[in-house]
């Protein structure tokens, strides 16, 4: 009988502890194909939790612990699935705090989850293989009776050690940025803490955040930050003129023209760009000495410090314009064909040109794609567009727009409520029109023709001078094959002597419905006599990373690097009345993207307030990732490495990459600030009258 104890306690432990590193091993293998020396900390981090799950099957009789043993079991096999799955579609780790959003996923991505179950059914079934041998254990081997408490705390006493082991170890790999001691402590950055700390770390920090949200703003010392701007020589962007074909506009012609003079000057002197800081009248110091609550106060004197911008040549040059802002959902540069997808081609080559454009995956993809562009704040998290979406967002181009008495529309050829985006979109400043409150399309297809949406909106503004209307495409919506996207299936007679496999041809037949919108909607400007008073900007929401990287190295024609290159897209800025395109080499993201539109058309923002940056203006470069990689005109960083590549031959300061990690960091941590504590409030306490005064 004294045996019975021993058994009854070691052997469930032993099984959760082996199926919970079994668990982190199969995953950690099908997510990223190989082990490094860093598995340890999934390992150290599996031991106690399968020591507390020994603990808690102890608790009851033995019919109790039996049940507890079957939950404990199955939601961790269900869990590490849901994630190796997840991972599979989206290029990301699920969290439990997109719980909100199973039914829309459901209905929009049920096909491409069962496809990814079906293609990895290999490694969900050793997910779930634990489940069967539980089955045997318990009806040969465990006993399952109710622990005495003495053995309980010995089990509690060992799950401590072994945390604590764990914790004592994380300073193997230092303590730098990104380091595992770093991701535990400092840095949550899902993807590097799924692959550094395992799954069960990656689950209590998620959840965690779900249940307690830290309202305190925690900033890397500015002391010891040496600001991009001085570290070395003034920047300037690499910006490269080349003749655009198109017309020249003719000049206005009077009825009764004036005799004019002859004495005035041959040659108009070129008037001196304004080079003056990109901001409103906001002194950050003293709104910070007047506040009492200590988070708007750091980010009061956060913002004291931040650069602004400049203006420059380009500052106002599409003043009274019309603007058509377009996310287009799944755009890639590899859907640019010059007699596939001609009017794509013609964009991406004319007007501004951007050669190093970069638009990151985020944690909620199309939403976070949106987010990022529209607001030029980080999506940082999950669901982030939805948590601001009662809080004031005021340098949105709708609400700009709307101030100049411009009545700002956004269309979307989806459902309108999905994301939620009937609450969302108007909270950016837009009379939100989709599918189910006031868009009919002819055929109820999925995904949708991005033609159609053309077609059945452009009426509704076209004569209303000036507008900015906002799209949001979805006919490039995954999966690319001709029977999962109608699209594809529509416009499949266009690519089939296409030398590719038949899901890459599928791809670029979707994208056809997007190229098809835009020739519709220019020929509709052209015919309107409107076109050269009117901006097309155009950005990808994400890359097609539901897609197997093999068919994106197919269609790039050569294999896609998937730390950078993967990442790296178009940004189509594009008027025909431009006569010679301007090419910007220096990196860019999606970030910038508000920022520089705000400068062209002159509206009013300060430029200390958002994330990204004018990219026309002189300020350095800083491309974000998602996972904390970045990208400056001087280095590209690897966070998940460690690695610093260098771009240029010049000798950087040695602190460097450590200096931009630092303001990433604190860029990710004021997002979220400005959100959690709708402090875009506090600045504008009287908006929108504090921008009217600041005209």
């Amino acid at each position: 009988m004294n045996i019975k104890p021993d058994k009854n306690t070691l052997l469930p432990m032993l099984f959760f502890i082996i199926t919970l590193i079994y668990l982190e091993m199969v995953v950690h293998l099908y997510t990223y194909n190989s082990f490094d020396s860093k598995i340890v900390y999934p390992i150290l981090f599996a031991i106690p939790m399968g020591i507390l799950f020994t603990i808690l099957s102890g608790i009851f009789n033995r019919y109790g612990n039996t049940i507890i043993m079957w939950v404990l079991t199955s939601l961790s096999c269900l869990i590490y699935g849901l994630q190796l799955v997840y991972f599979s579609v989206f290029k990301v780790y699920f969290s439990f705090q997109t719980l909100g959003m199973v039914n829309d996923a459901i209905l929009e991505f049920g096909e491409d989850v069962n496809n990814a179950i079906q293609s990895n059914i290999i490694p969900i079934s050793l997910v779930f293989l634990p489940l069967l041998g539980l089955y045997f254990l318990l009806k040969e081997v465990f006993l399952c009776e109710k622990r005495k408490s003495s053995y309980q705390c010995y089990l509690l006493i060992g799950a401590l050690c072994f945390h604590l082991i764990a914790l004592l170890l994380l300073p193997i790999y230092g303590k730098k940025d990104y380091t595992p001691y770093d991701l535990y402590y400092h840095s949550r950055v899902p993807e590097l803490s799924g692959q550094q700390l395992g799954v069960i770390t990656l689950t209590r920090h998620d959840i965690s955040g779900l249940i307690r949200e830290d309202d305190e703003v925690i900033l890397v010392d500015s002391d010891v930050l040496i600001s991009i701007d001085e570290q070395d020589t003034e920047p300037t962007p690499t910006v490269t003129i080349k003749p655009q074909p198109t017309h020249k506009p003719e000049p206005i012609k009077q009825d009764n023209p004036k005799e004019e003079p002859t004495n005035i000057p041959t040659e108009i002197p070129t008037p001196i760009p304004d080079r003056s800081p990109n901001i409103m009248n906001i002194d950050f110091e003293e709104l910070a000495k007047k506040e009492d609550n200590q988070t708007i106060k750091t980010l009061h004197n956060y913002f004291a410090s931040v650069a602004p911008t400049n203006k420059n040549e380009y500052t106002g040059m599409f003043k009274g314009y019309n603007l058509i802002l377009i996310t287009a959902e799944g755009f890639s540069p590899y859907a640019v064909h010059k007699d596939v997808t001609p009017t794509l081609y013609k964009l991406t080559n004319e007007g501004f040109v951007f050669n190093n454009f970069y638009t990151a995956l985020w944690q909620t993809s199309t939403s976070d794609g949106e987010y990022a562009a529209l607001t030029s704040l980080i999506p940082v998290g999950t669901r982030s567009m939805y948590n601001s979406r009662n809080k004031l967002l005021p340098y949105t181009l709708g609400h700009q727009f709307n101030l100049l008495g411009v009545e700002s529309k956004a269309y979307h050829n989806h459902s309108y409520t999905y994301y939620e985006r009937d609450e969302t979109h108007p909270n950016l400043g837009y009379i939100f029109t989709g599918k189910g409150n006031g868009l009919v399309l002819d055929s109820d297809v999925w995904p949708a023709s991005d033609l159609e949406m053309i077609e059945h909106t452009v009426d509704e503004y076209i004569n209303e001078e000036p507008f900015h209307i906002y799209y949001l495409t979805v006919s490039g919506h995954m999966n690319y094959t001709f029977i999962g996207n109608s699209m594809s299936f529509k416009n499949r007679d266009l690519v089939k002597d296409l030398p590719y496999s038949s899901d890459v041809r599928a791809y670029l037949a979707c994208q056809i419905e997007l190229d098809r919108a835009l020739s519709e909607l220019i020929k509709r400007l052209d015919e309107a006599g409107i076109a050269e008073k009117t901006v097309i900007a155009l950005s990808a929401d994400h890359y097609p990373y539901g897609w197997e990287k093999e068919k994106l190295d197919e269609l790039a024609g050569h294999e896609v690097d998937s730390d950078f290159e993967i990442f790296r897209n178009h940004f189509i800025l594009w008027n025909p009345g431009m006569e010679d395109s301007i090419i910007i080499d220096e990196p860019a993201s999606s970030l910038d993207i508000l920022p520089t539109l705000s400068n062209l058309f002159g509206l009013t923002y300060d430029s200390r307030l958002v994330m990204g940056r004018d990219i026309l203006s002189d300020s350095e470069p800083l491309v974000i990732l998602s996972n904390r990689s970045f990208i400056t005109d001087k280095v590209m960083y690897n966070s998940a490495t460690g690695e610093a590549i260098n771009l240029t031959d010049e000798e950087l300061h040695p602190d460097y990459v450590s200096n931009i990690n630092a303001i990433i960091k604190n860029k990710f941590t004021v997002s979220s600030s400005i959100i959690k504590m709708d402090y875009y409030r506090y600045v504008f306490p009287n908006y929108p009258d504090d921008f009217l005064i600041d005209k």
